[in-house]
């Protein structure tokens, strides 16, 4: 388990103790908000080797509810809930593309969350919701309920556990990162996976180098590095990868914009990965675990 991996979690602890005791600063929220996203991606992130994309993390919890429609208030219970959306269990869903108002009653809470969502499947005894509208601090709210979350803990534990080399087995000589055997011996070479990755979303490039920190894969964005892999989205792929040459790089596509972004110009740079809207973080590291899997090792 790598060191850094190990301390996601502890430092989010540090935080949420220190918030019980006082205030924090505006540079600690927002570091406690950034720890807390994270470990929401962590929740998501597959069995390693499971082939699996990544899913938004999901607590199993049974929460109390109420959701308006048209003609009725109907109450019941989530089955499931995560950021994005939930699962609830009723004997009156609605159909498919059906928009409703939520009131979800959060434990310890003294005020129910409400949210606007739509329903994305449904089936005699439940429908999914995914959000439409969650206002800031109801999120707020939310994310904190789900990182408190046993089940969702459990899963992010799991993956902290999990031995980075396994997860992301990659033979650094056939990356050029491993020096000779007489330079290794007198010096102490950093031999974590090298990622180039250049994003025009802020928040999610924030989320991305955060995670793969924790993972145990080395961040760069300066195009000089020679990363055997590139992560960039619609708005950065053409300047990066002229900078960069790519120099026998794979370049892992990220579409931060919609259906559409790989549409005309960019159609032809033939990307070893794609990483489909919305992007996660998450996502992002599963398609760039998957390039540096055992296969590629070998």
């Amino acid at each position: 388990m790598g060191r850094n991996s190990a301390s996601a979690l502890d430092e989010y602890n540090a935080l949420q103790e220190q918030q019980k005791r006082q205030p924090l600063s505006p540079e600690q929220e927002q570091r406690l908000e950034l720890l807390r996203d994270v470990l929401l991606e962590l929740g998501a992130l597959p069995a390693p080797g499971s082939g699996q994309p990544a899913r938004p993390a999901r607590a199993d919890a049974v929460l109390e509810l109420t959701f308006a429609t048209q003609d009725d208030v109907v109450r019941a219970y989530s089955k499931n809930i995560g950021a994005g959306g939930l699962a609830i269990r009723t004997s009156r869903p609605l159909p498919v593309g059906s928009t409703l108002e939520l009131r979800i009653t959060l434990p310890d809470a003294p005020q129910p969350l409400q949210a606007f969502g739509q329903v994305a499947w449904s089936r005699e005894d439940g429908m999914g919701v995914a959000f439409t509208q969650l206002p800031a601090e109801g999120e707020r709210r939310l994310k904190a309920f789900l990182t408190a979350d046993a089940s969702l803990l459990k899963r992010v534990r799991s993956v902290l556990k999990t031995d980075v080399v396994a997860l992301l087995k990659t033979d650094v000589r056939e990356l050029g990162k491993a020096p000779a055997p007489q330079a290794a011996e007198a010096q102490e070479v950093d031999t974590r996976p090298m990622v180039l990755v250049r994003l025009t979303d802020t928040r999610l490039m924030t989320l991305v180098t955060e995670l793969f920190t924790q993972q145990g894969v080395r961040v760069v964005t300066e195009t000089d590095k020679p990363a055997p892999i590139i992560v960039v989205d619609t708005g950065s792929a053409l300047d990066v990868l002229r900078a960069a040459g790519r120099l026998g790089a794979r370049v892992v596509m990220v579409n931060v914009s919609g259906p559409d972004s790989l549409v005309g110009r960019l159609t032809n740079l033939n990307p070893a990965a794609y990483v489909k809207s919305p992007a996660t973080a998450a996502s992002v590291l599963h398609a760039v675990a998957r390039l540096l899997g055992p296969a590629e090792a070998r």
